[in-house]
């Protein structure tokens, strides 16, 4: 390898590196706003409790898979976006069944 192509690897591996941090940084994030969606899950969950309701709101979920779409600028990732959404609503119906199966069990 001559010092043209060394200088070019190098190049190449300080910018993934660098995507890689920014990566990181908007992970962080990421998580920090799943945990605030998380939390506000659960109080969605005490009301549905209180007011015997389903954890599984069809229409809701459909109302935030096309407004998340239509927050998506990118035609390219739209459908990714959306993969994304339904495993986080998923993630939340889990967790809103958990925390109601945790009452149902202290009662």
């Amino acid at each position: 390898m001559n010092n043209n192509q060394r200088s070019s690897v190098c190049d190449h591996n300080e910018e993934i590196q660098s995507a890689r941090e920014q990566i990181n940084q908007l992970d962080q994030s990421i998580v920090e706003l799943l945990v605030k969606r998380f939390e506000t899950s659960a109080r969605i969950s005490r009301i549905k409790r209180m007011r015997n309701l389903p954890v599984l709101d069809s229409d809701r979920e459909a109302q935030v898979l096309k407004r998340v779409a239509s927050s998506d600028s990118d035609p390219d990732t739209r459908a990714y976006i959306q993969n994304v959404y339904r495993a986080v609503m998923e993630n939340s119906r889990k967790y809103q069944h958990q925390l109601m199966n945790h009452h149902q069990s202290k009662k």
